[in-house]
């Protein structure tokens, strides 16, 4: 059950981080640079944070990945957590299951949100 609040807790602030920095009018190029670099921070910060936690106690870890890298992290950017899934096929040597996760992620995610939001005329 902590785990579920830590996740909950560490989720709504990230959530709430992210549509601020949302609304800010960071750049007027015509690129969602708010949206960019969300996911390029939260990049960052789930990789410092998955590295600190490995010198860590167990409990502490556990803390950690549940409020700041599940919680935190996955509700500021769930980018971060394709970052991850991806460099892990990468350090297991699964170099196809990588080129595959990552093609078919970026094509078919852009094409599902195509399809989500045009079914409904």
């Amino acid at each position: 059950m902590k785990e579920i609040f830590l996740v909950g807790a560490g989720g709504m602030i990230g959530s709430i981080l992210r549509m601020l920095i949302l609304k800010l009018n960071i750049s007027n190029f015509n690129f969602p640079l708010n949206t960019f670099l969300i996911n390029m921070l939260g990049c960052f910060i789930v990789g410092v944070l998955i590295k600190y936690s490995l010198g860590v106690s167990k409990d502490f870890s556990e803390y950690l990945n549940y409020f700041l890298i599940i919680g935190f992290c996955g509700g500021f950017t769930t980018f971060s957590a394709y970052s991850v899934d991806s460099l892990n096929l990468l350090s297991e040597g699964k170099m196809l299951s990588f080129l595959f996760y990552s093609i078919f992620s970026s094509v078919l995610g852009i094409l599902f949100c195509y399809l989500g939001m045009n079914i409904i005329k």
